[in-house]
């Protein structure tokens, strides 16, 4: 009996010891799933929009999406997108952007949409300061709209940049946060290499921010958004979206709310020149 016992808990004890190893190794795929896919297609995009070619501070070549603002005093907007996704994605909050006359430019990162490099921490954080870079040698005034995964990146250049506003869709606390879980039973945040840690920077940003996310976002609970809200400090503005997951955001209301929030920014920047 004894030893039919000691037979299944070793048996358990390999079997979670080769799971938490795999999760090890295989962390940066679920971190980054779509790393080394082909870029999507976008035909209006490609209309709209004009291909630029900006250099990070470790000299890689990225290739991103660009589209002036028509003012020099109108914000460019810089777009950062989530993990499972390439730029493209971000092309309907893009084109609405620039329809209501707003300048964008929607960043790409290392390993995504066919651009050089592997993703990681550290790397999305220069090809996003590389992105900002090219942005404001065009535009006086900076926005940034960080979407999931994006969000990490907004907040980490929000902390260095000069901006005029953060807009955060569906953030999270941490990614270490989210992952913890949803892979409760391994210890997640020894094992973690990229970590996002935005609750931790939120406070240190100076510029107007606005959170929104859905009620029923199954993939970062709601919990996330109100933490970074209560952690922000100055001009902050909270947008829950009834009814709305971690997909469909904008389209379910999330738009009014980030389209409102750009037009306080204009109305006060023109009362400040008055």
């Amino acid at each position: 009996m004894l030893e039919a016992l000691w037979i299944l808990l070793t048996a358990i004890a390999l079997t979670y010891a080769i799971a938490l190893a795999g999760l090890y190794w295989l962390q940066g795929r679920l971190v980054y799933p779509l790393e080394q896919i082909a870029a999507l297609k976008n035909a209006e995009l490609e209309q709209q929009t004009e291909a630029i070619s900006i250099k990070t501070e470790d000299n890689l070549t990225l290739t991103v999406r660009y589209k002036a603002p028509p003012g020099k005093t109108t914000p460019t907007i810089i777009l950062f997108h989530g993990n499972g996704e390439d730029l493209t994605q971000r092309g309907h909050i893009a084109l609405e952007m620039i329809e209501a006359g707003y300048g964008v430019l929607l960043a790409e990162y290392r390993g995504y949409g066919g651009n050089p490099g592997k993703p990681h921490e550290a790397g999305l954080y220069a090809d996003a300061r590389a992105a900002y870079a090219y942005a404001s040698a065009h535009s006086k005034h900076i926005v940034l709209h960080g979407y999931s995964l994006g969000s990490g990146v907004a907040v980490q250049l929000a902390r260095e940049a000069k901006i005029d506003a953060l807009i955060l869709e569906s953030p999270f606390t941490s990614i270490v946060d989210v992952a913890a879980k949803r892979f409760w039973l391994f210890p997640v945040r020894l094992l973690a290499r990229d970590r996002y840690a935005s609750l931790s920077k939120i406070a240190s940003i100076d510029s107007r921010i606005l959170i929104y996310g859905g009620t029923k976002d199954a993939v970062i609970p709601p919990e996330h958004f109100q933490r970074l809200f209560d952690a922000a400090r100055g001009d902050k503005r909270l947008a829950l979206i009834e009814d709305a997951d971690h997909l469909d955001v904008w389209s379910m209301g999330g738009r009014d709310h980030v389209m409102q929030f750009l037009a306080s920014l204009e109305s006060t920047r023109h009362a400040m020149q008055a």
